[in-house]
């Protein structure tokens, strides 16, 4: 096998990975946003069920609420990740310490004050909710966290096959239709690691990486990529 087939079928093996994590991720973060969105609507009711609490202690679990509401998908580029999620999965983790923490500072007026039980409802829920995001972000990091970190090499492989094409074989319609899909290819590696968008554009992308691998099932002519016929 020639240096060339060999990175052409290594490229193919990547991108098939690509796919895979890609659709992973799409197929998982709209469920962590809906998580993300429950999580708001039980801190907004803890905000305004504390409008009607006093004490030494509303200012601290309305701190606390203010702090679980500064959730990653709300933020810059909240839906354009591709390369890991440890900061969300630990952000998930320390909102839900916060969460304990105010259910331990409820735990002594639950059974006797009715409000102190539905801010411990709220905040059992914001638990359970951060819970099963920490859960999804798991899945998606480990779904895409060794092709990043794979993707200097993928690159690399990409700039040799287009180099290898365009010194190697022919100007035909045919090489330009074969350059123009690994040169495409190399534009989507390009925005993977600016990040995906992971909506219906995310599934776009998705489908234009399917494609491409696709087209890249060619195998290069060792003969013409190798002129001296070396392998």
């Amino acid at each position: 096998m020639s240096t060339f087939d060999y990175a052409n079928q290594a490229l193919r093996h990547d991108m098939a990975a690509y796919a895979r994590a890609l659709r992973t991720i799409v197929e998982a973060l709209p469920e962590a946003r809906s998580l993300c969105d429950k999580v708001l609507k039980e801190v907004r009711l803890v905000q305004a069920l504390l409008a009607f609490a006093s004490g030494s202690q509303t200012a601290t679990l309305a701190q606390i609420a203010y702090t679980i509401s500064n959730l990653w998908p709300y933020r810059e580029q909240s839906l354009a990740r591709t390369l890991g999620f440890s900061n969300e999965i630990n952000e998930a983790r320390t909102y839900r310490n916060e969460a304990q923490r105010a259910l331990a500072m409820l735990s002594r007026h639950a059974s006797s004050d009715p409000l102190a039980h539905e801010l411990t409802t709220c905040f059992n829920n914001i638990i359970a909710y951060l819970e099963e995001e920490e859960r999804l972000l798991i899945e998606c990091d480990q779904a895409i966290r060794p092709h990043a970190e794979n993707m200097e090499i993928t690159r690399k492989r990409l700039n040799l096959l287009i180099a290898a094409i365009d010194a190697r074989l022919p100007a035909t319609p045919e090489t330009a239709a074969i350059l123009a899909s690994y040169s495409e290819a190399s534009r989507l590696l390009q925005d993977w690691e600016s990040g995906v968008p992971l909506d219906e554009r995310g599934i776009v992308i998705l489908e234009t990486c399917l494609d491409l691998l696709e087209q890249a099932s060619v195998v290069f002519p060792s003969a013409a990529l190798n002129p001296g016929g070396r392998d």
